[in-house]
């Protein structure tokens, strides 16, 4: 077999990190991608870190990174000529990505019936920021990510890199496949639009939904969940401990500690989890970190080591894996990442383009549309007519599902009656009630968890136990009737249980999976249990956040996580345009660790190419300043500006009219980094009389890039937002009428959106097996008697 997207047309004309990215997966897919850039090159070619050994010094390691495996065009798109050869090859395109300063060169004067033309902006074409200047800092702050990461008495830090470029491109990507599935239907292609600041909103913990459930949210200085950062003699440790106190009591020296009433149960455990962790500490600084991951994964229970970027590149897990690949370039070779995600037949890894490598290319004429097109989706939503059967947990596997279900796939939810979902929490007992509405659990609190309502809805939930035979038989006629299969179980659980590829795809020759292990289905460190904090730790993205003091800084919310939910959803779209083509089906591997280092992966690339590492240093940047969180009236609250130019600077000098910011030595980069410390104490006395978003928008509106930091609530009540509608209502039967955030893919012509609340528990077993396998109500009760199947939590067979 070919790649997945071997035989379709990119034609990339966006000029921002997010749109080259989005053209880059598809070129990773085997896709073939044209980059036009003006004749001077492309202003990625331009953001560093940049070589230090390479010809020429200024060479860009972003830009190698999200531009690989694509041809340069160069243009003018001035010139008559250059702008007709750019039009022939938009006619020929099967994709065209676009950002704001691109789109009218094309949409304006080319019949674009057949392609998708993917837009993709900082902030929308319309909405109360849409004249903003987003930076990553910006959208950061504005998603409410940046308030709750760093200490609780620091001041808040951004993260590191262009996180939210990432997170658009994925979802432009995604988009852009969701309007393909609709083309293969209807014939028509459409206009689809991202942007970046919508999709950095949804990478946020449902800080939305949690708002309007308990008007409370996550601080730095109070973090939801059991998490312990410790200090070994040999690096960090990220510990999760959702389970298995009494083992990591056992593991840190401790075994008395597994008796402490303090913590006899979850919700104890997690009141007084900071005198937990005065005694895990002193016990960690003597031990060796790996060492101790090794006894705790081998009891399930989450934890890694906070690996730099050089402990990335020697790692043995990634070395067996084959992550880290040398691939030709010119009369040498360089250092590339391995595979987003892994399919049986890997496209070729190719480096990035010299300028105008493709000047004389053609594109043959364009071939006929889809040998096997999919049924059924002719109305609104791209993704009717698809089912999927979704065994996943938690966040990153509910995240991709959800995305899938939000572009109109039929979604059931297999759910086990003895071991809920972790994040619809336990069936009595409640061990944070800020998740719940008006913080209170009620008689079904696993109905009415905040977390688990935003990321399951317009989903069906039956409940089979996969461990008795008869449960797996079920889910096996359920997978005959099934387009997809998504889970993030421990690799080859599936196997195990019957359920894996090899079995499926023997009744359904048509069937799609996407596996997304932590790790990886392979390599040492296969069988480690990762949650989003501990696999951000394995990834290296946490030992590129800090104060520059050397301690590591995990991401408030669990960024890995919806990093993963990201990645699902896009392996599930791009093996059904594989599917439209040959009628076959395809299993896809989505590592989420691996999939997550893409993006860092210019530092990785620094890294092995200089052997230099980044360090982090508060909200620094190279070539930026100011660049940080500046305070603002009231209790913890914070601005965020990025100078990006001298003309910036002016700007904000006329705005504070400040004789300490006034000195022309200031009106260079340069100079403004010698008194860096000066400037900031000046400009941090001037900030924090003002109304964080007030001077958000006095010094947007004087072209200095801010936002205001936002907490959970000020996400809730953005208003931004709100026009656009990317924040909705629904009434859940349980949680009552209660606001949920949405996401960010957005077509024309067959949009995606959010239709009904979250499933209750096993509120669907009776209607799914009887309207799909057609069983009767005397064969269900039978298969509910026998412990097969449930309709309660806790439901055990009768004796």
């Amino acid at each position: 077999m070919s790649p997945p997207l071997s035989g379709f047309r990119i034609l990339d004309a966006s000029t921002s990190i997010a749109g080259q990215y989005c053209a880059r997966l598809f070129a990773d897919m085997g896709a073939d991608v044209v980059l036009v850039e003006p004749l001077e090159g492309s202003a990625t070619r331009q953001i560093g870190p940049f070589a230090a050994k390479a010809s020429p010094p200024s060479h860009s390691f972003l830009f190698r990174h999200i531009n690989r495996g694509k041809t340069s065009l160069a243009a003018d798109m001035n010139s008559e000529g250059d702008r007709g050869l750019v039009c022939q090859l938009a006619e020929q395109a099967d994709v065209i990505v676009l950002d704001g300063a691109r789109q009218s060169d094309f949409v304006s004067t080319i019949s674009l019936d057949h392609a998708v033309v993917c837009a993709i902006s900082d902030f929308g074409e319309a909405g109360p920021y849409r004249d903003w200047i987003g930076t990553e800092i910006i959208h950061q702050a504005l998603s409410g990510v940046m308030d709750v990461t760093g200490r609780p008495d620091g001041y808040p830090l951004y993260g590191v890199g262009n996180r939210s470029a990432y997170a658009a491109g994925v979802s432009a990507y995604i988009t852009c496949l969701a309007a393909i599935q609709a083309r293969d239907s209807t014939g028509s292609g459409q206009r689809v639009e991202v942007s970046v600041a919508e999709t950095a909103a949804s990478m946020g913990q449902n800080l939305v939904s949690q708002y309007s459930y308990s008007t409370t949210y996550a601080t730095r200085q109070r973090y939801p969940g059991m998490l312990a950062q410790l200090q070994c003699r040999d690096g960090w440790l990220v510990l999760f401990a959702l389970r298995g106190w009494r083992h990591i009591c056992e593991t840190f020296g401790i075994p008395e500690a597994a008796n402490d009433p303090r913590f006899s149960s979850v919700s104890a455990l997690r009141r007084n989890w900071s005198a937990a962790i005065a005694l895990l500490a002193p016990r960690a600084q003597a031990a060796s970190a790996h060492e101790l991951v090794d006894q705790l994964q081998a009891a399930k229970i989450s934890s890694a080591c906070a690996l730099s970027l050089p402990d990335l590149l020697t790692c043995e897990h990634y070395r067996a894996r084959k992550f880290w690949r040398q691939i030709r370039s010119g009369d040498g070779t360089e250092f590339a990442l391995g595979p987003i995600f892994r399919v049986a037949t890997e496209a070729e890894i190719r480096p990035a383009p010299t300028i105008g490598s493709a000047a004389a290319m053609d594109w043959p004429p364009a071939t006929a549309r889809p040998a096997a097109p999919s049924p059924g989706l002719k109305s609104a939503a791209p993704l009717s007519g698809i089912r999927v059967l979704d065994f996943t947990l938690a966040w990153a596997g509910p995240m991709a599902t959800r995305s899938l279900a939000f572009l109109g796939a039929d979604v059931i939810k297999i759910e086990n009656a003895l071991q809920l979902d972790s994040w619809r929490g336990p069936a009595s007992e409640i061990a944070d009630p800020n998740v719940y509405p008006d913080r209170v659990g009620g008689q079904k609190p696993y109905d009415r968890h905040s977390w688990f309502n935003t990321q399951n809805h317009d989903k069906r939930s039956i409940s089979l136990n996969l461990k008795h035979p008869k449960g797996q038989e079920i889910a096996r006629r359920l997978a005959e009737c099934c387009d997809v299969v998504v889970a993030n179980f421990s690799p080859r659980t599936l196997d195990r249980l019957g359920l894996g590829y090899g079995d499926l795809s023997k009744a359904n020759p048509q069937l799609v999976m996407v596996e997304m292990p932590a790790f990886g289905n392979t390599g040492p460190w296969s069988s480690h249990v990762g949650m989003g904090k501990t696999m951000e730790a394995a990834a290296g993205m946490a030992s590129l956040i800090g104060y520059g003091d050397g301690e590591p800084i995990l991401t408030g919310p669990a960024y890995l996580d919806p990093i993963g939910g990201l990645h699902g959803a896009a392996a599930v779209l791009t093996a059904l345009a594989q599917r439209n083509r040959t009628g076959k089906g395809l299993y896809v591997e989505v590592a989420q660790v691996e999939a997550a280092m893409h993006w860092i992966g210019e530092y990785i690339l620094q890294a092995a190419a200089d052997g230099e590492t980044f360090q982090p240093s508060g909200n620094s940047r190279e070539g930026v300043f100011p660049h940080g969180a500046f305070p603002c009236a009231g209790n913890d609250q914070w601005i965020a500006i990025a100078v990006l130019s001298d003309r910036q600077w002016r700007s904000l000098v006329d705005l504070t009219r400040l004789a300490a910011l006034a000195d022309p030595a200031f009106d260079t980069l340069e100079g403004r980094i010698a008194q860096s410390s000066s400037i900031a104490e000046a400009l941090s006395s001037w900030t924090q009389n003002f109304d964080k978003h007030d001077l958000a928008f006095t010094l947007q509106a004087a072209g200095v890039p801010a936002a205001p930091v936002n907490s959970g609530g000020d996400v809730f009540r953005d208003p931004a937002l709100r026009t656009s509608g990317f924040i909705q209502a629904l009434r859940h039967p349980d949680a009552g009428v209660r606001e949920y955030p949405g996401l960010p893919y957005r077509l024309h012509q067959t949009p995606g959106r959010i239709r009904r609340p979250a499933p209750r528990f096993a509120e669907h077993t009776d209607e799914v097996l009887a309207s799909l396998l057609g069983l009767s109500t005397t064969e269900i009760d039978a298969l509910v008697a026998l412990g097969a199947a449930a309709r309660t939590p806790n439901a055990r067979p009768r004796v």
